[in-house]
């Protein structure tokens, strides 16, 4: 799918190079089965391309979770994403 496809499937508007460049990496990594880290400052686009990215790989029948990891208190970020042992922390 061209950066131009992918730009009206999921809304996206605007054409400076940084952003076509952004599009064509994440098409790039979609098919490949390694984890990709999305950064970027609040409302920069990040839950887009993890639909971008989500969406063109085989996993794309699979459910897709967002996660808003500024929501999750620091201390207890690996625990929420990954799991933790019964006691491991106060309240677990």
């Amino acid at each position: 799918m061209d950066t131009q496809n992918i730009k009206q499937r999921f809304g996206i508007i605007g054409n400076s190079p940084l952003l076509n460049r952004a599009i064509d990496i994440a098409s790039q990594v979609a098919p490949t089965d390694m984890s990709v880290l999305i950064t970027g400052e609040s409302g920069s686009g990040k839950e887009v391309f993890s639909q971008i990215i989500h969406q063109m790989s085989a996993r794309k029948h699979g459910a897709f979770i967002a996660v808003n990891c500024g929501a999750i208190p620091e201390g207890t970020i690996d625990s929420e994403l990954f799991g933790h042992e019964k006691g491991s922390f106060t309240g677990a």
